[in-house]
């Protein structure tokens, strides 16, 4: 022990001497250990860490599965959940909620949208989590005919009202009805992650009569002793009963079920691990870039070496010192840089919508980030000291002193193994740098695909008329077009128009339809976006009509039911190319009614720009309108948007009034691809940072210990081009084999990307070339200054040198 501590403190001792190289050293390693400590954070909270409620392990997600159509969606319908709940035996609990938004108006203030969750009895049971003040709902307050209801999340509970207490039982107007506040529930509680406030359904409600409406998120606790495989086995048999029972809505559906910690990750799990592989990679560029630092001082301090090794100090005495040096750095790095991830980690997790990163709320650094952070440092420093040590611990007294004594001398054993370390970086920098170009182009490409309308200067507002005041088809036409008018006749102000599906808006109705002629069972329906719209939609979004008409005044309850379709309906339904006054049916539960499809209109991009046009079917609003919907207002001047706002405050108070842009949807809905890319991005531009300055070092010790030669050189006449050859050719031999090395674990290491790409394969010979080409690039501009300075040495002053 004794022995260690001096150890330890002639390192401290050793450090303090070179404050340059001590510096530069912890920078390297905090970069590297704040990285890998950040994104180990994320992974942990996210994937790792169980769920915040009582034995999560028995929670699951149920899904509908439809293989004809491959279809994999969390969504159910309400019937079918019911019949899961009656008739299945493997669940302690079963519950489903539905988004759904209100409106609340506050007593002073503006009133506001909040989105709230509409839920069946038992769904708090299944996740056993208590609220903070009050309680849950009670059986009886399932009913039209039951006393309207409330519980918030804390969230909310502090945004409004301030966490004053006295909101338990209270009265709140949520779309126009007054509600009593009977709870709070804890912040951890997320379900879904975006409500904000949850209210009970209705036993009586219609929407239990629609089996083919599958937007409620079902989940469920396994009972005692019943297990994943049993249960899920129980669920498909359940909804194959149902699919021979109910073949019009659920033939060739079923429906599975899975961890709900699995179902909540499963899109971001890859993700996740890439970066963690990425940040791994730059570690070990840090890592490698430390060795070469500590093999260079190695050589730097031979004579010093030498000196003590005669004096009796033996060489794994001075192994121990490197260790001991390297283990100071990776400490002191390695504190600093989780230092940094506990401050970065919070804003970074608060800026990313929730929506794309599960659980944001619970990322946090706990003890097993640390734990990591230590375990990295570590293993950094045996990385970073092993081949210092290693050539410390077998060292020859003699040959080190003959070496020590001559200016510029230097050990062959230990500056060999500078090549394969910065070859090395190069490798790994590579295969970071492909996967941040991949995702870069595919962000690119994905900006550039035309959504099939224009966005520009179209304000969009969500509508959710109170079902108190609107009840029948034509209140809410009403409604709808006494908003239009209002917004019309606002200066400044083009066109204005509704749908309750507005493209790439987040929100699309999805329903089968079929065709006049054929049985209505789902092995003839196609899946089409269902979109009641203003006849002055296409003018809005000046999205081009290809065929026939679109929607007139005309076009109300009174007149005959008519439909417009997109390309890839008339493509899908209609392959013969003839659309025009077929008829088709869509929504039987609202009304088994056909349709006459008057006019074909272009296709757009409804979900994501990276997602094919999918089917769609406009109907007229006046005859089929939506209980909740978009205003569309394409502005001749932004400054019309105050005018617009302040309008139609004027026409409804209790109207939550907060527009946003079109084009800021859209950018939003590329989101994830923009994240990912910057990330990677990031990281690939530290790795390439880092790589050049792994080249840089060595070239320029090359270069010191090469100047006696490169003096010769120029002595017996060597042209500085020669002198410039000779030193770009070692850094291009260096950085062509880790090129060489790099692509080959880059390629396979790239499909992994496969799902994340738009308009781009993972194996891109472009991107390939393009990545050859950087390096390249960077190799020249790091070596050429150091070539230049190479060819510049004065001869007669290095050779006359002791």
């Amino acid at each position: 022990m004794k022995d260690l501590l001096a150890d330890f403190q002639d390192a401290l001792r050793q450090l303090r001497r070179a404050p340059g190289f001590s510096s530069l050293a912890v920078v390297l390693l905090a970069v590297g250990l704040g990285s890998t400590v950040a994104i180990f954070s994320l992974f942990h909270s996210i994937v790792l860490q169980p769920l915040p409620y009582n034995d999560p392990g028995r929670l699951v997600g149920f899904r509908s599965l439809n293989h004809a159509k491959a279809l994999d969606q969390e969504g159910v319908s309400p019937t079918d959940f019911r019949d899961f709940i009656d008739r299945s035996t493997q669940f302690e609990a079963l519950g489903a909620v539905r988004p759904n938004f209100i409106a609340y108006t506050p007593e002073e203030g503006t009133p506001v949208q909040l989105i709230n969750g509409l839920v069946t009895p038992d769904f708090f049971t299944v996740f056993k989590v208590q609220p903070i003040l009050g309680r849950t709902f009670a059986s009886d307050e399932f009913s039209f005919s039951s006393a309207r209801t409330v519980v918030l999340s804390e969230e909310a509970w502090e945004r409004y009202f301030g966490r004053d207490a006295a909101v338990l039982g209270a009265s709140i107007t949520l779309d126009d009805v007054p509600h009593t506040v009977i709870g709070v529930m804890p912040a951890s509680f997320r379900e879904p992650t975006f409500v904000e406030a949850w209210i009970p359904f209705p036993d009586e409600s219609p929407e239990y009569f629609a089996r083919d409406s599958r937007f409620w998120n079902g989940f469920g606790r396994l009972a005692a002793g019943a297990n994943l495989a049993a249960a899920n086995a129980e669920v498909r048999g359940i909804s194959q009963d149902l699919a021979r029972e109910y073949p019009e809505s659920n033939r060739d559906w079923t429906t599975a079920i899975r961890s709900l910690l699995e179902q909540r990750t499963a899109g971001i799990r890859t993700n996740l691990l890439l970066l963690l592989g990425a940040v791994g990679l730059v570690l070990l560029i840090v890592c490698f870039n430390l060795a070469n630092l500590l093999l260079a001082r190695c050589i730097a301090r031979l004579p010093e070496l030498g000196v003590r090794l005669a004096l009796g100090a033996t060489p794994i005495r001075l192994a121990r010192t490197v260790v001991f040096e390297s283990f100071v750095l990776a400490l002191i790095g390695g504190l600093i840089g989780t230092a940094l991830a506990a401050v970065a980690l919070p804003i970074v997790a608060d800026q990313i919508p929730p929506v794309l990163l599960p659980r944001a709320h619970e990322v946090a650094l706990d003890w097993s980030a640390v734990g990591v952070g230590l375990l990295a440092a570590l293993v950094s420093a045996l990385l970073c000291a092993a081949l210092p040590a290693w050539q410390l611990s077998t060292a020859d007294v003699n040959q080190w002193l003959k070496d020590g004594a001559a200016r510029g001398a230097t050990s062959r054993g230990v500056a060999r193994w500078q090549s394969p370390l910065v070859s090395g970086q190069v490798a790994l920098t590579v295969t970071v740098l492909a996967v941040a170009m991949l995702l870069m182009q595919s962000l690119v490409r994905l900006n550039q695909v035309p959504p099939g309308f224009n966005a520009d200067e179209v304000m969009t507002l969500r509508l959710s008329p109170p079902a108190s005041r609107y009840e029948t088809n034509e209140e809410l036409v009403r409604y709808y077009e006494d908003l239009l008018t209002v917004v019309e006749e606002v200066p400044g102000v083009g066109q204005v128009s509704i749908n309750a599906s507005a493209p790439l808006n987040g929100i699309t109705l999805a329903y089968p339809s079929w065709r006049q002629g054929t049985n209505t069972d789902a092995t003839n329906a196609v899946e089409a976006v269902y979109a009641p719209i203003s006849e002055g939609f296409f003018r809005t979004l000046q999205i081009p009509v290809h065929a026939g008409r679109t929607f007139s005044d005309h076009d109300n309850a009174e007149g005959a039911p008519v439909a417009v379709i997109n390309e890839a309906y008339a493509r899908r339904m209609f392959p013969d190319g003839n659309a025009l006054g077929q008829r088709v049916m869509i929504l039987p539960w609202m009304g088994a009614v056909y349709r006459e499809v008057v006019g074909i209109v272009g296709d757009t991009r409804q979900t994501s720009l990276a997602e094919p046009p999918l089917p769609q079917i406009y109907v007229p609003q006046k005859q089929m309108p939506w209980f909740f919907s978009t205003l569309l207002v394409r502005l001749d001047r932004a400054s019309a948007t105050t005018a617009v706002i302040a309008a139609l405050r004027a026409h409804d108070s209790t109207l939550p009034v907060s527009p946003t842009a079109l084009t800021t949807n859209i950018a939003q809905g590329a989101t994830a691809s923009r994240l990912y890319a910057y990330l990677f991005g990031g990281f690939a531009v530290l790795a390439l940072s880092l790589s050049a300055f792994g080249l840089h070092a060595s070239l320029r010790f090359s270069l010191e210990q090469r100047l006696r030669e490169i003096a010769v050189r120029i002595a017996l006449g060597a042209s500085p081009a020669s002198i410039r050859q000779l030193m770009i050719r070692r850094a291009g031999r260096l950085t062509g084999i880790g090129l060489a090395g790099g692509v080959v674990f880059a390629v396979p290491t790239t499909l992994l990307l496969r799902g994340q790409l738009f308009g781009i394969g993972p194996s891109d010979p472009i991107t390939y070339l393009l990545l050859i080409g950087v390096i390249a690039g960077v190799t020249t501009l790091t070596a050429y200054p150091l070539a230049r300075r190479a060819s510049r040495v004065p001869p007669a002053t290095i050779l006359q040198s002791p």
